[in-house]
């Protein structure tokens, strides 16, 4: 948006507006993340193996599924497993992470169209700038063309005789 050579501010274009197709976008793609990340599971963790089963057994009441997409790992007083939440959880996050992720988008609109307006005041400040200091040197100018004809209107040519 900055021409580097002389340093003049210009605007090109104009700053994006809503699209509700690209918003739908943004939503789809934070929906595939949900799912491919542990935020669509619950982590179960616990020191004895038993305590761990009986965790997992109340979440399967609940709703929950053993996920196949992460291991269960079972060390000496670590074990560990991820269980895929519940359609009405995940149905819950999903409206969640929609409306965060259009506030954002609405978010980032605004950010864009304020530095479009500061550029433009940066544009529009700058350029009568540039003509208020066009007009001093014009006036500067003329001014110094009014002395020299009024000095050279005092003094006579010069006469050297031959």
């Amino acid at each position: 948006m900055t021409n580097k050579t002389n340093d003049r501010i210009t605007i090109q274009g104009v700053p994006p507006k809503y699209n509700e197709q690209e918003l739908s976008q943004h939503i789809t793609a934070r929906h595939a993340e949900y799912h491919s990340s542990q935020e669509s599971h619950t982590h179960v963790f616990a020191e004895f193996l038993y305590d761990m089963i009986v965790k997992v057994i109340e979440l399967t009441a609940e709703g929950y599924s053993l996920s196949k997409q992460y291991p269960i790992t079972s060390t000496n007083l670590q074990h560990h497993c991820f269980m895929r939440k519940p359609d009405h959880l995940i149905q819950e996050d999903l409206a969640i992470i929609d409306a965060q992720t259009k506030q954002s988008y609405v978010a980032w609109l605004e950010s864009e169209r304020d530095r479009y307006k500061q550029r433009l005041t940066a544009q529009l400040i700058q350029t009568a700038q540039d003509k208020e200091r066009k007009r001093e040197e014009a006036k500067q100018a003329k001014l110094l063309a009014d002395i020299q004809a009024e000095v050279d209107a005092t003094f006579a040519e010069l006469v050297i005789p031959d």
